[in-house]
């Protein structure tokens, strides 16, 4: 039951109840931003290691390869038979970070809460399934 309070010209004003409601919605609109904030946070932390890693391996690799294979690459394999052979190892790394940074990606943007509406859908095709 709303409750009355005075106003200073002496009118009487409701309390607004409906507030309480509104900040309930709030506080869930506000749970999910800051979990779409996190995610986002996270997903540009691992592109920035990612990024930061392909920078530090790439000459690690390219100084690596160039002592072992006595020269600039002729050939990539992993067999390294051959003079000039340069075994490609850093595709693999650059191949599973960038994996790794797209699940990151695909979690901050594209996943979302379910809405009441899509909810309500889901309910009324399970029961014409019965």
């Amino acid at each position: 039951m709303p409750t009355e309070t005075p106003t200073k010209n002496e009118r009487v004003a409701p309390e607004a109840l409906p507030e309480i409601v509104r900040n309930r919605e709030d506080e869930a609109l506000r749970s999910l931003a800051l979990q779409h904030l996190e995610r986002v946070r996270k997903f540009k932390l691992s592109l920035a290691i990612y990024v930061l890693s392909l920078v530090v391996l790439t000459p690690v690799w390219i100084v690596t390869q160039y002592e072992q294979a006595d020269g600039w690459p002729e050939h990539l394999s992993t067999r390294s038979r051959y003079a000039g052979d340069w075994d490609p190892w850093i595709i693999w790394v650059a191949l599973i970070g960038a994996a790794v940074v797209a699940i990151f990606a695909f979690r901050a943007y594209f996943e979302r809460a379910s809405t009441e509406g899509e909810i309500e859908h889901e309910v009324e095709r399970l029961k014409s399934t019965r």
